[in-house]
């Protein structure tokens, strides 16, 4: 593939760099694309609009040909109420590590009364789609965002977790708490880890752990470790909740911050657009799973119908919307979002199991703890 003008452009300043000798070691890639910044990002504006909104062309082709051809409209109207409600998701997704399927999920669960491995399909079902719309822009548009390491691991190890979870059998209703329990615990660490530490914004070079040997021999083999055994329980975990390997992403990225030398650190707009893209994939791996092995409800698929023309457009419009200001709101908005499903969630299905309350409460309280030690006491 012919490189870009601005990859070109650094090529040649590297190669003027070795031949007069500035330095001992050959200049960094990085360093004279950032150098490039401001151009790059030009770049990425002035990519035409109609490239932006082309998964949406593709899919809305596809989706009117259907909902034509069955004759569906009537029976796809009548769920209007998750179209609605998947704007909302489409920008949390947009905005936060997390993708629409905690939207989904306590929708149909709560709103529908559906079981929870429906709710769990309807969510990879929308992931498939929107979040694999916002990793085509993410890969064409701002592959620079991409950890690729972090993403080719996670989605090897969380493909074999899929196949485990898969095969674990739980009840509808430890699944709906293991849901509401995963959220809010996460969304506790992540208000914690911004409020504390603050997000890294400054974009740098992705370094892949083989780099890191000179800091510590064992480094690389830790973090690919790590990396296998977050992906296989985010996999897992997404098996039966329908979200889970995002998660597991981001909390791998904090682990690998806390690890690495500063100038190995991975930055928030890095870290989230990586835990986009794994979602992505795991989404589509846990689809085709469920295609070959089982059989999705005629309700979940009526569901997704509804749910498609919203979440296809929502990683276009996110990446022409968002403002720095609007994302912030946008975080408010999912931590509450997040408190109301728990509160709901555990009245309706924790009732007067005193048991359950003290599990989800002792996981919240130990959430909380060590969020303080790792963020505040380091």
């Amino acid at each position: 593939m012919p490189k870009g003008p601005i990859e070109a452009e650094a090529d040649g300043q590297i190669g003027d760099a070795v031949e007069e000798g500035i330095g001992r070691q050959k200049p960094s890639r990085f360093a004279l694309l950032e150098q490039l910044g401001p151009r790059m990002k030009c770049q990425v504006k002035c990519m035409p609009l109609w490239r932006h909104f082309l998964p949406a062309v593709l899919v809305y082709s596809i989706w009117c040909y259907v909902m034509t051809k069955l004759d569906a409209w009537s029976e796809v109207s009548s769920y209007y109420v998750l179209s609605l409600a998947m704007v909302f998701g489409s920008l949390i997704a947009g905005s936060t590590p997390v993708g629409g399927g905690v939207v989904a999920f306590p929708l149909v669960v709560l709103y529908l009364k559906l079981p929870a491995d429906q709710g769990r399909d309807l969510s990879l079902l929308v992931q498939a789609i929107g979040m694999s719309a916002a990793s085509f822009l993410l890969i064409y548009a701002k592959r620079h965002l991409c950890h690729f390491w972090i993403i080719l691991w996670f989605l090897i190890s969380s493909l074999a977790g899929l196949m485990i979870g898969f095969e674990l059998n739980i009840s509808s209703r430890t699944a709906s708490l293991l849901f509401t329990t995963t959220v809010s615990c996460f969304a506790i660490a992540y208000f914690y880890y911004l409020w504390r530490q603050g997000a890294l914004t400054e974009t740098r070079e992705a370094i892949e752990p083989w780099e890191l040997r000179t800091y510590h021999p064992s480094l690389p083999w830790l973090l690919t470790t790590l990396a296998c055994l977050f992906g296989v329980l985010g996999g897992a975990l997404t098996a039966k909740i329908g979200s889970g390997a995002d998660i597991f992403t981001y909390i791998f990225g904090i682990v690998w911050n806390a690890l690495v030398p500063k100038e190995a650190q991975i930055s928030e707009n890095m870290l989230t657009a990586s835990s986009v893209v794994v979602m992505a994939g795991c989404s589509v791996f846990g689809v085709l799973l469920r295609l070959m092995t089982g059989e999705i409800a005629q309700e979940v698929r009526l569901c997704w119908a509804a749910c498609v023309p919203v979440v296809v457009l929502g990683a276009p419009l996110g990446s022409l919307l968002l403002t720095p200001r609007l994302t912030e709101i946008l975080r408010r908005l999912f931590y509450l979002f997040v408190l109301v499903q728990f509160v709901s969630m555990s009245i309706l299905q924790l009732k007067d199991d005193w048991i359950g309350w003290s599990l989800v409460l002792v996981a919240l309280v130990a959430t909380a703890l060590a969020s303080h030690v790792v963020f505040h006491c380091k």
